[in-house]
């Protein structure tokens, strides 16, 4: 109830104006008094008929697809018909004068016949404007609605344009650094080599393992990994220069050199161990071994852990690579990790001949 009268009203405003309007008009002025009954009974017949020639016989009448002129001038002879029949009966019900008999109405009272007449006629013209104010504010606010949409989308593929034009420039300055940045370790490599060539060989080490990382980035989902190999034994070399007593096996079979799968999940656990582990036994080294037997591709870690350290950032690369394995190999990939007695292990096992 609450809705409906939100959406109608103005409608309820305009009626109650318009029957104090006539009300006023009728008994203060002109001087022609009547029962409120009957006031009641032909204003509720004639907004019936204004909502009856405005929402169906005008509004299913003048589709914009298919105009039905005919059947407009049908329904409305149809409707004064009816509306000057009701009105009379209604007439003769309050006046105890009841003639049910319609035959009899050809003989009634013909001024009576022709203000009932005039009268429809006069609510249907109200109502032909207020169907056509109705359609004609519709169409402005569509318009509007159309109007803001193309515009919208106008904005949109401006955005979509800058965007691009943003992603372009990232893409050139992308290019640009990393040239930028080689360049500048090969400055340093030329400049150091002969009075530093510790400090050259670890530049130069750097330089190869940031130059995979970046191709990496850029280059395809899986990729063979006897590249990350040689780039674990370049992380190697490196970390030794910075820390000499830095002792790990590594230990591969040959075979698993061309076996192709996502880059960057053994340098990430070497270079974890290195940051986080103890390796400084040379009884007890950390333990690199990747095996490849019978589709079952695994790599496993295993170190002295080293206590009073943070190792959060270390788990957090773990998880990175847990939702790269998940995302590329679903259910055929598994990582554990954990410690066992005074060791930090972490397993990598990818069940790749299931992906064949």
């Amino acid at each position: 109830m609450k809705y409906w009268l939100k959406n109608y009203r103005w409608h309820i405003i305009a009626w109650t104006i318009f029957i104090l309007y006539e009300y006023i008009l009728v008994s203060l002025i002109l001087k022609i008094n009547a029962p409120i009954l009957i006031y009641c009974i032909h204003y509720i017949i004639n907004i019936t008929l204004f909502y009856i020639h405005a929402e169906l016989v005008l509004g299913r009448g003048l589709k914009p697809q298919k105009p039905a002129y005919l059947s407009i001038i049908i329904f409305t002879i149809l409707e004064v018909c009816m509306y000057t029949i009701v009105s009379y009966l209604a007439d003769s019900l309050l006046s105890k004068t009841i003639t049910l008999s319609i035959g009899k109405l050809a003989v009634t009272d013909w001024k009576f016949m022709s203000s009932t007449l005039w009268r429809g006629i006069y609510f249907m013209l109200f109502s032909t404007a207020y169907y056509f104010i109705k359609s004609y504010i519709h169409q402005k606010h569509r318009a509007t609605k159309l109007e803001k949409e193309a515009i919208e989308e106008m904005l949109k593929q401006k955005q979509i344009t800058l965007e691009l034009a943003n992603a372009k420039n990232a893409y050139l300055k992308a290019q640009i650094n990393p040239h930028f940045l080689f360049n500048t370790l090969t400055y340093i490599y030329n400049s150091t080599h002969k009075s530093e060539p510790r400090a050259a060989e670890a530049v130069r080490y750097l330089s190869k393992l940031m130059r995979y990382a970046l191709e990496c980035e850029h280059g395809p989902e899986i990729m063979p990994l006897e590249t990350e190999i040689h780039q674990v034994e370049n992380l190697l070399l490196l970390s030794r220069i910075k820390q000499p007593d830095l002792f790990i096996d590594f230990n591969y079979d040959q075979k698993t050199e061309s076996t192709e799968i996502i880059p960057l999940l053994l340098l990430s656990l070497t270079e974890n161990m290195v940051k986080h582990g103890n390796l400084s036994q040379p009884e007890d080294p950390g333990k690199i071994m990747v095996k490849l037997q019978e589709g079952l591709f695994s790599i496993q870690t295993s170190n002295l852990i080293n206590t009073g350290l943070n190792d959060t950032g270390f788990h957090t690369g773990l998880e990175n690579i847990r939702q790269r394995l998940l995302h590329t190999y679903a259910n055929r990939a598994e990582i554990s990790s954990g410690l066992r007695g005074n060791y930090f292990e972490v397993l990598i096992t990818i069940n790749l001949a299931e992906a064949h």
